[in-house]
């Protein structure tokens, strides 16, 4: 029956006969994670296909520039298939943009298809870091520095050719534990492989702390602020640990991601692969997460909830994903990537809803062209400041 009420919303809102209660369901449905599968099984054909037979040989050609201005947009990805499947089953219907009684706002628009043009522009950011040694010492990590980055007591630090930092224990490890620290800005990320084989991609303005050695530890033990992604070797005898401001996340082998900034409401602790066990460290309060799960924690309270993971880890695989996001939310992401700050004239726009997705190495003005696309607010581009104003 959910089946069969969903391809009716569908096929009704795609020839414009669907009632505005029908619209609103359509929207709720559309976004609900567990009907996902059968959103799949109805949206998993090539989008040319689904158009056409829809609408029809004569109407899809009228269309077909819409959605192609709309793709080009669109960071199309085996992992961005999903959403964009879904932006494409609203745009294939002549309101090319939609805005529902619930306000989902589509990135896309065939009245406004004129270039927009700003007079400044701000590069991405770039892969960098800082290595802080023990003793100290700071190493800038760029893209120039390859091959050995610097030794320690048994340790060997270099840079591989997938710009990640590589750490090899090349001695006996008896004495007491070293910790080192890597350190991104506003507008840096980077990757690290640990000492166990861990794989961690730090995002923009975050930090890892973590022992030069798990020799002789019975945890493996680090500490994130920011945010990051891990990919934990397998060890069942060295659980990994990962300890961020209220929570510890305890794990054997699996694949998370971590958003612990301090300018967010909570801490998002995001379960791809495997299983962890998070736990609140005011309250003592545990959950044991399963791939697709987001657990939060927001002072004593620990909720847990479904969530599309490929829009979490979107930043580690190069690009940024909205997908029913605030522009408050969406603009606290990419400030920390380029680097500037974001004014609004109208404070009422940071609800503003969107859904898309573009490469994280485009300047910040091809971003801005597709959230301005949407008629719903105009940016200006003055030094490293985004001016927001009401459309």
């Amino acid at each position: 029956m959910e089946k069969e009420r969903i391809l009716h919303l569908y096929k009704a809102y795609q020839l414009q006969t669907a009632t505005k209660e029908e619209e609103l369901e359509f929207a709720k449905l559309l976004h609900d994670v567990q009907y996902e599968e059968i959103w799949n099984e109805i949206l998993d054909r090539n989008w040319t296909e689904i158009t056409e037979r829809e609408l029809g040989a004569a109407e899809f050609e009228g269309h077909a520039p819409v959605l192609a201005s709309l793709k080009q947009h669109i960071n199309y990805t085996p992992k961005s298939r999903k959403i964009w499947l879904k932006i494409a089953v609203v745009a294939a219907a002549s309101i090319i943009l939609t805005v529902l009684s619930v306000n989902y706002y589509f990135i896309a628009s065939d009245k406004k298809s004129q270039e927009i043009h700003f007079a400044n522009d701000i590069a991405p950011g770039k892969n960098g870091a800082t290595l802080t040694l023990a003793n100290g010492r700071k190493i800038l990590i760029n893209d120039a520095i390859a091959g050995n980055i610097a030794n320690e007591t048994g340790v060997k630090i270099s840079k591989n050719r997938d710009g990640q930092i590589v750490y090899e224990v090349i001695g006996d490890q008896t004495g007491a534990l070293v910790y080192n620290t890597l350190t991104t800005t506003r507008g840096e990320q980077t990757q690290i492989r640990l000492p166990d084989g861990t794989i961690v991609f730090l995002n923009a303005e975050s930090s890892l702390r973590f022992p030069t050695s798990f020799a002789n530890t019975a945890k493996r033990k680090v500490s994130l602020t920011g945010e990051g992604y891990f990919e934990v070797s397998k060890d069942k005898n060295h659980p990994f640990v990962v300890e961020s401001d209220q929570q510890e996340v305890e794990v054997l082998g699996t694949s998370f991601n971590i958003n612990n900034y301090s300018d967010e409401l909570a801490i998002k602790t995001t379960l791809l692969e495997g299983s962890v066990r998070i736990t609140n460290l005011n309250t003592k309060v545990q959950a044991l997460l399963t791939p697709g799960q987001q657990a939060m924690i927001n002072n004593d309270k620990l909720d847990t909830k479904n969530v599309e993971t490929e829009d979490v880890v979107a930043w580690k695989n190069g690009y940024f994903m909205f997908n029913n996001e605030t522009l408050a939310s969406i603009m606290k992401r990419v400030s920390k990537w380029y680097n500037m700050e974001v004014i609004y004239n109208d404070e009422a726009l940071k609800n503003k809803r969107f859904f898309g997705s573009i490469s994280r190495y485009e300047n910040i003005s091809e971003l801005l062209k597709v959230l301005q696309k949407t008629d719903v607010a105009t940016f200006e581009i003055k030094g490293r400041q985004v001016i927001v104003n009401k459309e």
